[in-house]
């Protein structure tokens, strides 16, 4: 979906503000942001003072939260909902390097360090997110040893989750590749492992297509060819599980027995 027509100012705090300022209860922010890993731990005092920066906001399907390039004023954290985060080159191909699922937070160090997003964010879904003013939570942070500790946690998160795309991207087959993506994802549904067991993909397939860092027409390819192989029978956006144990190998799943 493209995103060039709409400019960084369109996307400002300011703006979004105004046009998707949710109103929610302090308690139910606070329950919503203890669900949040990097949050989970925090001491109830700590937390409240991070609920006291936070705006909510409702995120529609295809709606950029910021474009790669803003300034990076706020944390954002999903609470509800899913958005990609990726970069475009000048003809608008897109590389997707994570999608981000609720309850969740990102762009930590965008915010903790040049103060920039270095990628865009859009909605596949309907969600909320929470933004927590940046000037406001570094602040914070001096105050309050526990919560930098929380985020040096979650940094180091996202880093072995570039780390893995890099490793994916460089060592592993494009057919490898979209094993481990489909096994993720019958990992989540708590499918994985049953023969016949059936899900529906969660991203459109230029999106998985990207996060398997291949093209669509590839991406349609290697369906055919693990399906061949009796791995799984992919018939539009549906995924039936043929055989866990081939699945298992390719994406490349430690054996436990």
């Amino acid at each position: 979906m493209p995103v060039t027509s709409r400019s960084p100012s369109q996307c400002s705090t300011e703006w979004v503000r105004a046009r998707h300022n949710a109103t929610v209860d302090t308690i139910s922010l606070t329950r919503a942001l203890r669900r949040i890993p990097l949050f989970e731990t925090l001491p109830d005092v700590g937390l409240a003072e991070i609920v006291a920066l936070t705006k909510v906001q409702r995120l529609e399907h295809g709606e950029v939260l910021f474009l790669e390039g803003d300034p990076a004023s706020f944390l954002p954290v999903m609470l509800g909902g899913r958005v990609k985060l990726f970069r475009a080159d000048a003809e608008g191909r897109e590389q997707v390097l994570h999608v981000v699922r609720a309850p969740a937070s990102f762009a930590e160090a965008a915010v903790f360090g040049p103060g920039i997003f270095p990628a865009t964010a859009q909605a596949l879904e309907s969600g909320t997110v929470a933004r927590v003013a940046s000037a406001e939570l570094v602040d914070l942070l001096r105050r309050r040893p526990e919560v930098s500790l929380a985020i040096l946690t979650s940094f180091s998160l996202w880093m072995r989750r570039l780390v893995d795309l890099i490793d994916g991207l460089a060592l592993r087959t494009v057919e490898e590749r979209v094993a481990g993506y489909l096994w993720s994802a019958f990992v989540r549904s708590g499918l994985t492992t049953l023969r016949g067991a059936t899900l529906r993909l969660e991203e459109p397939k230029q999106v998985v297509a990207s996060l398997c860092g291949t093209a669509p027409e590839v991406l349609s390819r290697t369906f055919r060819r693990l399906e061949r192989g009796g791995v799984v029978r992919v018939e539009g956006p549906q995924v039936m599980l043929l055989d866990p144990e081939k699945l298992a190998v390719l994406a490349g799943v430690p054996d436990e027995s």
